[in-house]
């Protein structure tokens, strides 16, 4: 478009929408590729280049007006093949591998971060299956590419899908298979290195760090983690460096280091003040962060009064139902125990149960059986005793 009809940088990037002229000049250069298939859309649609020459279904516009809509409506066929033909392209990329184009990497990417995004709110037995087909998928098409510009999308793709497939292993085992899901954070970090990726590669040293704070109960190990984590990043990212610092805070506060650890949550602040929508982990970050970690900093202070304080702030900018929302009602339930407001605790916890049952996370589930142990002391309670057979409950359909 740019050698044949001269459009400038800015033109072309208006015209595709979502796009800067400096991003339209480095895939121009040869600098950036264009992945997933929105983007694609969005330049067919712009240049008006037929669906057809780009791997895509015939576009809304190449049809008689009325006919059909951007969404589907007007045929009932439409959606179910959008949704169906990047799966076929990479199945036709399976059998005939040195066929592999961006646009099939891209699609895959695409079913990897769908994944993703179900994995706070959904069940991780049922995501492991589709992950681990992605991850062989990858693995296939890795042995037959001999393209630079191809292969550096399946690295990408592989440390995406390997730090997901980490993530899924260890939730769905109640976070106590630490060796596999180490085994694929590895992965990812050497999938990440090959990119040269620090983003990809500290996110997948940060989920390390969780299997060594919660699963391995080491908090020593967790903090050389999250301290490399954190360095991992410096510069490239103010959320992802922010979480790395307020979980080497909650190692500190596991090791009783209260100076060091509400050091490390001052740093925490200073990074999420200057998180900008530019940063490239900016999906990672919630407003709710900061409290969450906080209140589990004082739990493993012995100041509940404290977490009580930073939890409660955090419930009012999360009530989505996820796994993060499980985790940390639970640890509010705990702050409230801790403090013998035993009513305030058992509704934390029902809300908590409930929560936990709709996705069976396993850092929610630990912390809710872990509160309701420190119950034990008001178990004749009636109150107390109904608790306990939501729990049995909650054991039965899981």
């Amino acid at each position: 478009m740019n050698r044949r009809t001269g459009a400038s940088h800015a033109a072309m990037a208006a015209a595709i929408g979502k796009m800067t002229n400096s991003r339209v000049s480095d895939v121009i250069r040869g600098v950036r590729g264009i992945r997933g298939q929105g983007v694609i859309e969005r330049v067919a649609d712009g240049f008006g280049i037929p669906g057809e020459m780009l791997g895509l279904p015939r576009r809304p516009w190449e049809d008689p007006p009325g006919s059909v809509d951007a969404t589907g409506n007007g045929n009932p066929h439409l959606a179910s093949v959008l949704d169906s033909e990047p799966r076929a392209r990479a199945q036709y990329a399976h059998d005939n591998p040195r066929s592999l184009d961006l646009l099939t990497v891209a699609g895959l990417r695409q079913r990897v971060q769908d994944l993703d995004a179900r994995y706070v709110s959904e069940p991780s037995t049922a995501l492991i299956a589709e992950a681990g087909q992605c991850l062989g998928q990858l693995g296939h098409w890795q042995t037959y590419t001999t393209t630079s510009v191809i292969r550096r999308d399946l690295h990408a793709a592989q440390a995406e899908a390997s730090t997901l497939m980490g993530q899924l292993v260890w939730d769905a085992s109640g976070r106590t298979e630490h060796a596999t899901a180490r085994t694929y954070f590895v992965q990812a970090e050497t999938a990440a290195r090959e990119l040269c990726d620090p983003i990809a590669e500290g996110l997948a040293l940060l989920r390390t760090a969780f299997v060594a704070l919660y699963g391995e109960k080491n908090p020593r190990a967790g903090l050389e983690l999250a301290q490399r984590t954190a360095s991992t990043v410096k510069g490239y990212s103010q959320v992802l460096g922010g979480l790395a610092v307020l979980h080497a805070a909650e190692a500190h506060a596991m090791l009783h280091e209260r100076k060091d650890c509400e050091r490390e949550l001052g740093k925490a602040e200073r990074h999420f003040d200057q998180v900008s929508g530019s940063d490239a982990a900016a999906p990672l970050f919630s407003p709710s962060q900061f409290g969450r970690l906080a209140g589990s900093c004082f739990l493993f202070l012995g100041d509940a009064f404290r977490a009580e304080e930073s939890l409660v702030g955090a419930t009012h900018a999360l009530r989505d139902g996820s796994k993060p929302h499980a985790i940390m009602l639970s640890n509010l339930a705990l702050a409230y125990i801790r403090q013998r407001k035993i009513d305030e605790a058992i509704a934390a916890l029902y809300v908590a149960i409930d929560v936990v049952g709709r996705h069976r996370g396993g850092g929610g589930l630990n912390l809710v059986f872990q509160a309701a142990r420190e119950l034990k002391p008001w178990r004749d309670a009636p109150a107390v005793h109904g608790l306990y057979d939501r729990l049995m409950n909650l054991m039965v359909v899981g």
